[in-house]
């Protein structure tokens, strides 16, 4: 059976499309038809159990060495997020990949030994462009209780490939501010659910989702860690989500996704 890199990179993308990937947490794959592939918020390692416990609930779907991305996007240094189990591997691996992140992340990245012309930085209201790919920062409230850990420049981003809009909130409590995106018509947006450690909870991640103009939503932050090592007062059900969403009278499709599991995004 092929591995989930094999079958990305076989993937021939029809124009007009973007395909998705999702690998648990926060990260996802995108890839359009160019052949073109943006990670953001790859967690391929076991890093935060050394630090905090934290097991894995699965194994990381890719390998480093199998990881082919042109272009990685970091939304903040937490380490489920910025990865040193894998970022710094990545990077090697990968010489012609460009890692997009916040100043607090890239600092952490350059202590790593990752080449700093391999790092682009980004800061809340920027926009940057690579080829027929743009990347924004967006707001993010994520406000953590560990002190050394707080993340003032965590963001959000909006990605646009081939024309195609995307949302992505990185984590983020609810935020006024975040309604403001109701003027961008997005393709597909993804919104954190588990309700702690800054996070906004599956409820809170409805009304966000039902507020914007989104024409297929999917939930995050649901399902990376073993259940003996999360808070039992997480939003951890995605069709929780899913419920509050249609209660609320969203009318975008939901897609609850799967470890690995294409999704198919069309303009």
């Amino acid at each position: 059976m092929a591995t989930l890199a094999q079958r990305i990179a076989a993937r021939s993308v029809t124009p007009g499309h973007l395909s998705a990937w999702w690998l648990g947490g926060a990260g996802f794959i995108f890839k359009a038809a160019s052949g073109r592939e943006v990670w953001i918020d790859p967690y391929l390692s076991d890093a935060a159990y050394d630090l905090f416990g934290l097991k894995r609930a699965f194994a990381a779907p890719i390998a480093v060495g199998e990881a082919n991305p042109d272009l990685v996007i970091v939304t903040h240094w937490h380490e489920d997020h910025l990865d040193l189990g894998s970022i710094p591997a990545l990077a090697k691996a990968r010489p012609n990949a460009k890692f997009l992140m916040p100043p607090s992340a890239m600092a952490r990245t350059l202590s790593w030994g990752v080449s700093r012309a391999q790092i682009i930085p980004l800061s809340h209201g920027q926009t940057v462009s690579l080829g027929d790919t743009a990347v924004t920062s967006v707001p993010a409230r994520h406000v953590v209780e560990i002190a050394g850990w707080e993340v003032p420049d965590a963001m959000g981003i909006i990605l646009e490939m081939d024309g195609i809009r995307i949302y992505h909130t990185g984590d983020t409590e609810y935020d006024n501010r975040l309604r403001r995106l109701k003027n961008q018509p997005l393709a597909f947006a993804t919104f954190c659910i588990n309700g702690s450690g800054g996070n906004m909870n599956a409820h809170e991640a409805a009304l966000l989702a039902w507020q914007l103009d989104v024409k297929i939503a999917a939930p995050h932050h649901h399902y990376l860690w073993d259940k003996e090592t999360v808070d039992p007062e997480e939003t951890l059900d995605a069709k929780l989500f899913e419920r509050t969403y249609r209660n609320l009278g969203g009318k975008a499709a939901v897609i609850l996704p799967q470890i690995g599991v294409e999704i198919d995004i069309p303009l």
